[in-house]
């Protein structure tokens, strides 16, 4: 191979490396946001080769956030499932399938790199793919949101996918309507993914192939064929969104998402989201320039200094904080502003910002971004490619491009090891001072507690129900006992599984389902290995 295939090799080892190490020494390999914990129970049902568990018992009882068991069913069974479309669960199954759910971002986010350098290669040239590929390697957008669980990482790979095939197919010529065939599969798995963000990344093109259609007459022919292959071929896999609808509720259509929060829809007006009056213009563009503050740092790590940023706030009205992401993107754009595919590229990222203003939340909550913007990271490749351009642009145009290339490790190299693990330890909202360490108070600890109390008790190898109670006048935290959450299995066979009887007269009766099992008890962050114990009112 040439020495820039073994780069991009290298930048792709480091994405996999990058995500693997954080996702372990950051996350401690738990989900920390809601939506991760319903994606991984789904992904452990699939992967059991089911599509819901049944449960005989309140929703409560075995409790985890943004999960469904509606009361009304197609033939009486109480189902269990998660909120979110199947796209995602169905993949992360693999890694539940094989007990290392971390190893499906970490192995997507070294293909996400693999694939910009090949997009950015074929539509520029091999330089612009190596520099797009270094810049998603090392975005602390992206080295944080692949070490998650959350859908966005195989949501840029499904997008990406699409863009390329569909590049592929614009070109004409031996092999077009496999690409047009495989751009369509890639879309169909976007849109039963996060299918917000599929109609995002979709208007761009639709645009493009009008344009196309309109100005090359000659090839009309071809060109709509083309497009409804990638119509065609979309449908199967996007099909799996309203079939998995129906086995859940017995409709296809339903909106599972409101099914949970009925005021969790997209558009505007009363009943969209929880500000008084709904979701409203003043609100959109509320959550989009706290989103794209956070992302002009995020995205390349590239800031100016906070008193510089002060200054410039106070005298010239500067007001988008301390980024400066947006200047190879710029760059780029002024320097290609002749070729199509530069605005199409970007068009991706716009499409986003615009369609994330539908939404009635933003990525920025409290007034941080815990997980980066991740509503606009299935965007991040076009930006990342009109950037790589401008960058390749500028080093063109110096005299001496080895200070040119230089420049360029200094920053990617200031971005690593100086914005990243800030950021990773960046204070986040509420109270959480240690940023993503211990985010949202779940914690291996959690789990150990439970094992080292099982020991002392001299039963360490013996399964364990943990029953979480409530005193009166006491609220209960779910964060307490989230990373215990984690680790239940849906189909209850785990090592631990939790139960939440708020009722304690309940537990007698409860326990003799659990024969095999110790039974701990859980009030608060406390560990009890009696039910009177747990109950006795706190003297701390």
């Amino acid at each position: 191979m040439s020495a820039t295939r073994w780069l991009v090799l290298a930048l792709m080892s480091f994405a996999f490396l990058a995500a693997a190490h954080i996702s372990r020494d950051v996350l401690e390999r738990l989900p920390r946001l809601e939506d991760e914990f319903a994606y991984l129970y789904q992904a452990r049902i699939f992967s059991g080769g089911k599509a819901w568990v049944e449960r005989r018992e309140p929703v409560e009882v075995f409790w985890q956030p943004f999960l469904l068991q509606p009361d009304q069913s197609p033939d009486g069974v109480l189902r269990r499932f998660g909120k979110y479309p199947p796209g995602w669960p169905l993949v992360l199954s693999i890694g539940a399938w094989l007990g290392q759910e971390w190893l499906v971002n970490a192995f997507l986010a070294a293909l996400n790199v693999g694939l910009i350098y090949r997009l950015g290669r074929e539509i520029f040239d091999e330089t612009v793919g190596v520099v797009a590929a270094l810049l998603l390697a090392i975005s602390p957008s992206a080295l944080i949101v692949n070490a998650t669980l959350m859908s966005h990482t195989w949501a840029l790979c499904a997008a990406q996918c699409f863009a390329y095939g569909y590049w592929r197919s614009a070109r004409g010529g031996r092999g077009s309507r496999a690409w047009a065939a495989f751009s369509g599969a890639a879309l169909g798995a976007l849109i039963c993914t996060r299918p917000l963000a599929a109609l995002a990344i979709a208007s761009p093109v639709a645009l493009h192939a009008l344009w196309r259609l309109l100005s090359a007459r000659a090839e009309w022919r071809r060109m709509l064929t083309a497009l409804l292959l990638m119509v065609a071929c979309a449908a199967p896999a996007a099909s799996l969104w309203p079939f998995f609808n129906y086995q859940w509720t017995g409709d296809p259509f339903a909106n599972t998402y409101t099914m949970y929060w009925p005021y969790d829809k997209v558009g505007f007006g009363e009943g969209h989201g929880r500000n008084r009056g709904g979701h409203s213009l003043t609100w959109a563009w509320r959550n989009m320039r706290a989103d794209l503050t956070f992302w002009f740092r995020d995205a390349f790590g590239i800031t100016l200094d906070a008193e510089i940023e002060r200054y410039l706030r106070e005298n010239l009205g500067y007001g988008l904080g301390v980024g400066l992401s947006w200047v190879p993107v710029v760059l780029g754009l002024v320097s290609g502003r002749r070729k199509p595919w530069i605005w199409l590229s970007f068009g991706f990222f716009v499409a986003l910002v615009v369609g994330g203003m539908f939404y009635w939340i933003g990525s920025v909550v409290h007034g941080g971004a815990v997980y980066s913007v991740r509503y606009y990271y299935e965007g991040i490749f076009g930006a990342c490619l009109v950037a790589a351009y401008g960058v390749v642009a500028w080093l063109r145009s110096l005299p001496k491009r080895a200070i040119g290339y230089l420049a360029l490790s200094i920053a990617c190299a200031a971005s690593l090891i100086g914005y990243t693990p800030a950021r990773l330890r960046e204070p986040l909202p509420p109270n959480w001072q240690n940023g993503l360490y211990g985010f949202n108070g779940i914690s291996r600890a959690q789990i150990e507690a439970v094992r080292a109390l099982r020991a002392q008790l001299g039963a360490p190898e013996q399964p364990v129900l943990v029953i979480v109670l409530r005193r009166e006048g006491e609220p209960d935290n779910w964060r307490n006992y989230g990373a215990l959450l984690a680790v239940t299995d849906p189909h209850l066979k785990s090592d631990i599984i939790v139960a939440r009887l708020f009722h304690p007269e309940r537990v007698p009766s409860f326990v003799e389902r659990f024969p095999e099992r110790l039974v701990l008890y859980q009030v608060g962050a406390r560990l009890y290995t009696s039910l009177a114990e747990a109950l006795t009112p706190s003297t701390e």
